[in-house]
């Protein structure tokens, strides 16, 4: 006669790895889908990413980091081209940061003539841009995103074409 003994084992520790996976799951990472052109060639129109959502997993920010973040009841995502201390400022839309040109690798049409002069960064705050800063609805806008609007770091691309990860474009 069988034993219901390790069957009642095995099934508890199924349901406690699912219940597991389902709160890790739920506490660190979230998908989003990308809606919009503002960080093209990065982040394409329908595309899915995986973001660390989980406060240990997210601060500090650092610069060329791809964000998640809310401002004015949106959320958004674009990359961080500036953090607390740093000054940054527009020249004929290059990226000056801590009175540095930042060498970025934003192809031409993506580009945008932009002026904007020199901005000290509090403590918590960034600076955040889309790559196509033609088009993109950014810092230049409504300001420094503050650390608490924050929600997390993009880790992971998922397009049709398969997964990759998010570079940096001025680290």
């Amino acid at each position: 006669m069988l034993s219901r003994r390790p069957l009642l084992v095995a099934l508890r520790v199924l349901v406690l790895c699912v219940f597991g996976l389902a709160v890790a799951r739920a506490g660190l990472f979230t998908i989003y889908r990308v809606a919009g052109t503002s960080m093209l060639d990065t982040l394409v129109d329908g595309d899915r990413i995986l973001v660390a959502d989980a406060p240990w997993l997210v601060h500090p920010v650092d610069v060329g980091d791809t964000v998640v973040f809310e401002v004015e009841g949106e959320v958004l995502v674009k990359r961080v081209v500036a953090g607390p201390g740093d000054t940054v400022a527009l020249e004929d839309g290059r990226l000056w940061r801590n009175g540095e040109w930042i060498r970025e690798e934003i192809p031409n049409r993506y580009a945008a003539l932009d002026d904007m002069s020199v901005l000290e960064l509090e403590p918590f705050q960034y600076f955040v841009l889309g790559d196509n800063r033609a088009v993109s609805v950014d810092s230049r806008d409504f300001g420094p995103v503050r650390e608490h609007q924050v929600i997390g770091r993009v880790v992971l691309r998922m397009s049709g074409e398969g997964f990759s990860t998010v570079s940096a474009l001025t680290r």
